[in-house]
C-alpha cells in the first residue's frame, strides 16, 4: 500500500518567500520516509511547481491538488503549509485545501485571515479582555492623518503595514517629522496600515503548539536586539541579536506568558504551530504587565528560527513535533 501523500507548501507572494523556501526544507527534512511520502508544492503567482525532495519534478494539477508519483494522478493526502505571508497565512490556501478536503495544519479560514491583520487580531483581543497596545488603522491618508495619529496613539509609536511578516516596511516612530517617511514605508508594502502605541518593555515571544490533540505552550524567548526593535535585520542578518530560550525572567512572568499565549491559542481558534509576541513592563505590577503585539500562526521555521528553538528546550525535537502533525491531520 503507498505511503500517505503529504505536500509541503512553499513560497508564496511576499519578500518573505525566502524564509518560507528554508521553512518547508526544516520540514521535509523532519519527516519519516519510511512512514510518508512528501513532495514540495512551490507556489507562485503565475505557477504551481511539484518535486521531490532531491529537486526531480513531478506532474502536477493545481485544479485538483494531485501529483503522479509513478501511480497516475493522485489527490495529496494531507498539507504541511510552510508559506509566511500570502496566501498561506492569510486563509487562501485554507480555503481551497477545505473545497477540496485536503486537512492541513494550521488554523482555518477565519482564524488565519483575522490574524494575518495585525489590527484586526489585536482589536479582537482588546475586546476578549486581553491587554494590548493603543492603535489605529488607516485605509489611506490625507492632509490630516499625521495630527490624527499623534491624538489618538502619541509618540514614539509604530508604524506598520497592517499584514506584513517578517517586520517588513515598520518603523519605529520617535518625533512627527518621522511620521512621513514611515507612512511612506508601510504604504509600499501594504494597503493598510496600522500606527500603534509603543509599549516599553523586554520582547518575549511564546511558542504554542497543538499535540496528540493538547494544546501546550513552550518555554518562553527573550529577544534583545541593539535595533530600535526587532526588525527584519535584527531577525536574520543582525550578529549582536540574542534569542534567549528559556527566558531570563521569573518564573511568575513566564508562566504568565505561557498561560496567556495558550488562552489566545484557543480563543482566536489556532492550530498547528504558533507565536505570539508580548513586551514585558517590568516593575508594572501583574497581569495587565504584559501586553500582546502580535499573532504568529506560521512562524519562521528554519534552522536558526526562534520556534526550532524554543522546541528543542521544551524537550520536543523538530521531527517529533512535525510528525506528529502529520499524524494529527491523518485522523479521522
Amino acid at each position: 500500500m503507498p505511503l500517505p501523500f503529504i505536500a509541503i507548501l512553499r513560497g508564496g507572494y511576499t519578500g518573505e518567500s525566502v524564509i518560507s523556501m528554508q521553512s518547508a526544507q526544516t520540514m521535509m527534512d523532519a519527516i519519516d520516509p519510511s512512514r510518508f511520502d512528501p513532495a514540495f508544492i512551490t507556489v507562485g503567482r503565475n505557477e504551481w511547481t511539484c518535486t521531490r525532495a532531491d529537486g526531480t519534478s513531478m506532474p502536477f494539477d493545481r485544479g485538483n491538488f494531485t501529483a503522479d508519483r509513478g501511480n497516475g494522478p493522485e489527490r495529496f493526502t494531507a498539507a504541511m503549509i510552510a508559506i509566511h505571508g500570502t496566501p498561506g497565512e492569510d486563509g487562501k490556501l485554507q480555503g481551497y485545501l477545505d473545497m477540496l478536503g485536503v486537512p492541513f495544519q494550521t488554523g482555518g479560514v477565519l482564524n488565519m485571515a483575522l490574524t494575518m491583520s495585525k489590527f484586526s487580531t489585536t482589536g479582537l483581543l482588546r475586546q476578549m479582555g486581553f491587554p494590548v497596545a493603543a492603535s489605529l488603522r488607516l485605509h489611506g491618508r490625507d492632509a490630516g492623518t499625521e495630527q490624527r495619529i499623534l491624538k489618538e496613539v502619541g509618540l514614539p509609536c509604530f508604524v506598520k503595514p497592517d499584514t506584513s511578516g517578517s517586520s517588513l516596511g515598520i518603523s519605529k516612530v520617535k518625533t512627527a517629522a518621522e511620521l512621513g517617511p514611515a507612512l511612506d514605508k508601510a504604504f509600499a508594502e501594504d494597503k493598510i496600515v496600522m500606527c500603534e502605541a509603543f509599549i516599553k518593555g523586554r520582547e518575549l515571544t511564546c511558542g504554542v503548539i497543538n499535540m496528540d490533540g493538547k494544546v501546550r505552550a513552550l518555554p518562553v524567548c527573550e529577544i534583545r536586539t541593539s535595533h530600535e526593535f526587532f526588525d527584519y535585520q535584527a531577525k536574520y542578518h543582525a550578529a549582536d541579536t540574542q534569542e534567549l530560550v528559556p527566558a531570563p525572567i521569573p518564573d511568575a512572568v513566564a508562566t504568565l506568558v505561557q498561560q496567556r499565549s495558550e488562552a489566545i491559542y484557543r480563543a482566536l481558534n489556532c492550530n498547528g504551530m504558533v507565536r505570539i509576541d508580548h513586551f514585558w513592563q517590568e516593575g508594572q505590577g501583574t497581569g495587565n504587565n504584559v501586553v500582546t503585539i502580535e499573532v504568529n500562526t506560521v512562524p519562521g521555521f528554519t534552522p536558526v528560527s526562534i520556534y526550532p528553538r524554543m522546541l528543542k528546550a521544551a524537550g520536543i525535537a523538530v521531527a517529533q513535533a512535525v510528525n506528529g502533525l502529520v499524524d494529527q491531520m491523518l485522523q479521522p
